[in-house]
């Protein structure tokens, strides 16, 4: 074999393992995260081009807990051509959040992750500091942060607030906060204009400033005027002085001059983005366990996760894993997902804010713009108060590549792929979506392209699809399956009433754990029932098995046709607690009826929750719990916890309770309780949105039952 060939063949071999082009990148192939991260059985990677510097890595796992889908952006921090920066969502503290999307859509990033935990529902204000283009935005609190310096490395710090104000006659005054009001402690505050509107305040003075020099907040101002702090002003610069600091500030006229400096520890000087987060996963190579949390609760659950880190090669990698999705992703735990941190080198790093607000974005190759990469586990991706996005200075160059989508396709005999082929410059840059290119397949029965579409031919073999446009040419490894390694039928079970319908989905999968696209019709089978071509089930009055063959590999769903209840006895399996710990209540077995148990809650003092704490173990098949709740019609909110292993916890509200006497309340566990799954709690909390319950009182729960799918026996195929 001559040098050209061996050259071009380990080519081939490196793209066709990956699932990429055989480009240097700075993600693995194969990361193997060590426990507590659960063992993989099968890791699918598809590493792409993202721009210069910049490169997106998709790791589809099956583990023994479940499937994973873990996402990362490596970012050269040596590279010239990207920059780093905070986004603050729609330009303004207080504001109804913004999307990862739409925020690198608005500011032209290439790529980038949801940042800091915020007040979700209210405010949407971030909780820990924020700089943007080196402008303090938020105070930060004592809790790790993520700070991108003027010298191009990024370090996790816990930053401390200080600052001073110059007075006009030369003394000195404390700065007490940036765009917070009332100011803290009653003392002083400079408001800029992301703090938004000013509402009215009272024991207030506000002075107008002008910015004549530096980087506000830290900078020096002429004052123009004192506005009137009982009717609402408009966005600006302004020195906000309490009650407490007017002796000291004393009476400020126009055209005098204050300077504002920055004292914070350690110092923001240099630092040109930081955005807040916790807790600290990784310290020095090592996992870390960061007193500062937040932890409890949730947070000790796999969780959809995001989060950031750096390894000692100057690499700042942007992590997120999707969860609360058995059939795709289940999350991961924070000692897992500091694990996954350090097998992609990781020195140190840091979660973000989690669960639904976990969004990740990036260019694709032959796409003009950043758009989302992956499933949020709230169905649709949720608005967040602030971001960390990468962007790209490269020129606009001529074109370069055939960029071409997927870039490896593994199909089904007679299966249709879509394509997008699309040319770029150096710097991934779209230039042109191709309507006319070249096509040809090596060998030619491997099948047949066009600018949207390849189509598998009839023989399963392995070769390259060839597109070609001018003097641009690319080849993309295809490979044509008659079987799979892995069958899955989605969902994996499934209740419906009688006659209902559902659309089922068969997906397949190679030895890599690779999906391979599959025909328009697959073999459908039902025992009872019927299902289509395209996987439409109707069932009938029984249980049933649906089987999907492909060849010679299948897979079977279970369908349960309508349900049936059992008793569930609780009240030997709780105890009582109370949140914070030791606040009044307790448990009253046989009251007001000997079936009965009733829960005491006192919400007038700092109790916030009162607990009926199991677990109780749920029969298999579960999918709801029926009880008669006597209400007190106090408005305290009824809630039901429920946990399932590797899957975790999952909270659900049952109701309201603002009627007094008994009612039937029925609630269906969530999607994400999958398998043996145990009632962790019955509890009632004082506020869920809206003003808090202040009230003592009791609830009586009787006649629990669960919820069963199906109602007769095991179906056979």
């Amino acid at each position: 074999m001559t040098t050209l060939r061996r050259a071009a063949f380990f080519f081939f071999v490196a793209a066709w393992l990956g699932g990429a082009r055989a480009e240097a990148s700075p993600l693995p192939q194969a990361p193997l995260p060590a426990a507590p991260f659960p063992k993989i059985v099968t890791d699918a990677p598809t590493i792409s081009f993202v721009a210069p510097g910049v490169t997106y890595g998709f790791y589809e796992m099956v583990t023994a807990d479940g499937p994973l889908a873990v996402r990362v952006v490596a970012v050269d921090l040596h590279d010239p051509r990207v920059s780093l920066q905070t986004v603050l969502a729609s330009n303004e503290l207080t504001s109804n959040g913004e999307t990862v999307s739409a925020m690198a859509q608005r500011t032209g990033a290439v790529a980038g992750i949801n940042g800091d935990y915020f007040d979700i529902g209210a405010t949407n204000q971030p909780t820990n500091i924020l700089v943007e283009n080196g402008r303090l935005l938020h105070l930060p609190r004592p809790r790790y942060a993520l700070a991108v310096t003027a010298r191009r490395t990024v370090v996790f710090k816990q930053f401390t607030f200080g600052a001073s104000l110059q007075l006009p006659d030369g003394t000195y005054a404390q700065l007490d906060g940036v765009n917070a009001l009332p100011p803290p402690e009653d003392g002083t505050a400079i408001l800029t204009p992301e703090y938004g509107p000013v509402a009215p305040e009272q024991n207030l003075t506000l002075a107008t400033l002008e910015p004549l020099g530096g980087t506000p907040p830290f900078a020096r101002y002429r004052v123009t005027g004192i506005d009137d702090n009982t009717v609402t002003q408009p966005p600006g610069y302004y020195l906000a002085v309490g009650l407490d600091a007017y002796g000291t500030v004393g009476a400020l006229s126009a055209g005098s001059t204050i300077e504002a400096e920055d004292d914070t520890t350690p110092s923001l000087a240099g630092v040109v983005a930081a955005v807040g987060g916790g807790p600290l996963l990784v310290k020095d190579g090592m996992p870390y366990d960061d007193p500062d949390g937040p932890s409890g609760g949730g947070f000790a659950d796999p969780i959809p996760c995001s989060g950031a880190a750096v390894t000692a090669a100057g690499t700042l990698l942007l992590f997120e894993v999707d969860g609360r999705q058995p059939a795709l992703s289940i999350g991961l735990t924070r000692p897992q997902f500091a694990a996954l941190m350090l097998a992609f080198g990781a020195t140190a790093g840091m979660a973000f804010d989690g669960g639904g607000s976990s969004t990740l974005v990036a260019r694709r190759l032959g796409y003009a713009g950043a758009v989302l990469r992956n499933e949020p586990s709230d169905g649709s991706e949720r608005p967040v108060a602030d971001g960390l996005f990468v962007y790209s200075n490269a020129p606009l160059g001529p074109p370069a590549r055939l960029a071409v989508t997927p870039q490896t396709i593994r199909a089904f005999a007679g299966a249709t792929v879509p394509l997008h082929v699309a040319i770029t410059d150096a710097g991934g840059h779209l230039l042109a979506t191709l309507g006319a290119a070249r096509f040809s397949s090596r060998p030619a029965t491997l099948g047949s392209a066009n600018a949207t579409a390849f189509v598998a031919g009839a023989t399963p073999e392995t070769g390259t699809l060839r597109v070609a446009r001018g003097n641009l040419s690319t080849e993309i490894p295809v490979r044509i399956f008659d079987a799979a390694a892995r069958v899955e039928i989605f969902p994996h079970t499934l209740d419906l009433p009688p006659g209902g319908r559902a659309h089922l989905v068969v997906r397949a999968y190679d030895r890599r754990g690779y999906p391979i696209a599959l025909p328009e019709r697959v073999a459908w089978n039902a025992s009872a029932g019927r299902v289509s071509g395209d996987g439409l089930f109707v069932a009938g009055s029984h249980d049933a098995v649906v089987t999907a063959r492909l060849g010679a590999s299948a897979a079977d769903a279970r369908v349960f046709v309508g349900q049936h209840e059992r008793p569930l006895h609780i009240a030997a399996g709780v105890r009582f607690v109370t949140y914070p710990r030791g606040d009044p209540g307790g448990l009253a077995p046989g009251t007001p009826c000997p079936e009965c148990i009733a829960l005491r809650y006192d919400f007038t003092g700092g109790e916030r929750a009162a607990y009926m704490a199991g677990p109780i173990a749920l029969p298999a098949g579960t999918i709801g719990l029926r009880l008669n709740v006597l209400g007190d019609g106090n408005g305290e909110v009824l809630r039901a916890a429920f946990a399932s292993g590797a899957y975790g916890r999952a909270l659900v509200t049952v109701a309201r309770i603002t009627w007094t006497g008994w009612r039937s309340l029925s609630v269906r566990l969530p999607p994400s309780i999958q398998g043996a799954a145990t009632l962790q709690s019955l509890y009632v909390v004082s506020r869920f949105g809206g003003a808090p319950v202040v009230a003592a009182g009791s609830i009586a729960i009787r006649d629990v039952r669960t919820i069963l799918a199906g109602s007769g026996p095991s179906p056979r195929k």
